[in-house]
């Protein structure tokens, strides 16, 4: 049993795959009989899927972090059928100090998965499910474009799927995406998306003034600035496609099959820059032009409105939140995000057009 207690420091522990919950069980027993100061706690089921170990490690540390803000069971999964034949698993604790020597500790449980055995992972999961608790599922890196049936298993119990579509490489991802929330009762959450709250806002505050609020109707032009590394990546293109995606949906406008706005001109530029991401927005109207910017200086984002310059108090710096941090911020919202459901269709039209230039 000594190897079982040092699951609760945070060490992993390995465990028959098939007694992982009578492990769990045992664990929580010991501690318990021993009179040490330990609250297991889980508010939230947390699943995340990775097909290598880079990915499997960078879940496994995140969510530890995240679940000192919201507690969980996380189960980690790394699968690669073209990987040998195996199955294995680990258990560990991971616990924070809430004051006077007192821990409150989240299970996590690992899975490492190859071969054939892929297979037996969706089963093993449903199975370690708490009840009547919440699923997030969160999927790390590129979506599957085949094991229809093994990603369909494993998100049949998902009440939220979280993806980055910073990661993806063709519009197909993000059809995926909307698929599964048109198809399934799974409501979908992207972190990229997350990461443009600031400049949401910001864009929002632009048309707060009382002579600006009818000006958005009268919108001609869309001009998105993006920082990448590598232009050829789709994956650095979609922030800039779903800012203006939510644009487009705000103002009311009709988008085309091939992705045309009617009335407005939508332009995509990138450059070579770090941060990645959205860097500048440019607004052309019909008695009106507008900017917003990211200051790296003072880490905040900027307006310009027909020269007059302001820093909006209600938008969060630009400072880059770490990826816990905007798990954290999805687990907190009771419900998925019906801009986003309305927002994907439009970036994907536009995504298509961009991939045939």
């Amino acid at each position: 049993m000594s190897d079982i207690r040092e699951a609760i420091t945070g060490r992993e522990v390995r465990v028959d795959y098939a007694s992982i919950e009578q492990t769990l069980a045992e664990l929580w027993r010991i501690e318990k009989t021993e009179g040490v100061a330990v609250t297991r706690a889980a508010l939230w089921n947390v699943v995340a899927h990775a097909s290598n170990a880079r990915d499997h490690d960078e879940a496994s540390d995140t969510l530890a972090r995240a679940a000192a803000a919201v507690p969980q069971r996380t189960i980690v999964i790394r699968a690669d059928p073209t990987a040998p034949a195996e199955m294995a698993a680990w258990i560990s604790a991971n616990c924070h100090l809430l004051g006077e020597g007192k821990q409150v500790c989240s299970e996590e449980i690992s899975i490492v998965a190859g071969g054939d055995h892929v297979q037996r992972v969706p089963p093993l999961v449903s199975a370690l499910l708490i009840p009547d608790m919440p699923v997030a599922f969160w999927w790390l890196g590129d979506l599957p474009h085949d094991h229809a049936s093994y990603v369909h298993d494993l998100l049949e119990s998902a009440d939220r799927l979280i993806v980055d579509s910073s990661q993806f490489d063709s519009p197909t991802d993000l059809e995926i995406v909307e698929g599964v929330g048109k198809r399934t009762d799974t409501a979908a959450a992207d972190l990229n998306w997350i990461r443009l709250d600031g400049w949401r806002a910001a864009t929002a505050s632009v048309f707060d003034p009382p002579q600006m609020r009818d000006r958005l109707g009268t919108l001609q032009q869309i001009r998105v600035l993006s920082g990448v590394s590598d232009a050829s990546y789709f994956g650095e293109s979609v922030q800039a496609l779903l800012f203006a995606s939510w644009l487009i949906a705000q103002a009311g406008l009709d988008i085309d099959g091939d992705g045309g706005v009617s009335g407005v001109e939508v332009l995509f530029e990138a450059r070579p820059s770090q941060p990645p991401g959205v860097a500048r927005v440019d607004l052309e109207l019909k008695e009106s032009s507008a900017a917003i910017e990211r200051d790296l200086e003072r880490g905040v984002l900027v307006t310009n409105v027909d020269g007059r310059i302001d820093a909006p108090e209600a938008v969060t710096r630009t400072s880059a939140r770490k990826t816990d941090q905007l798990i954290v911020r999805e687990l907190q919202r009771p419900h998925g995000d019906p801009m986003l459901t309305k927002v994907l269709p439009i970036a994907i039209r536009m995504a298509k057009r961009l991939s045939r230039k």
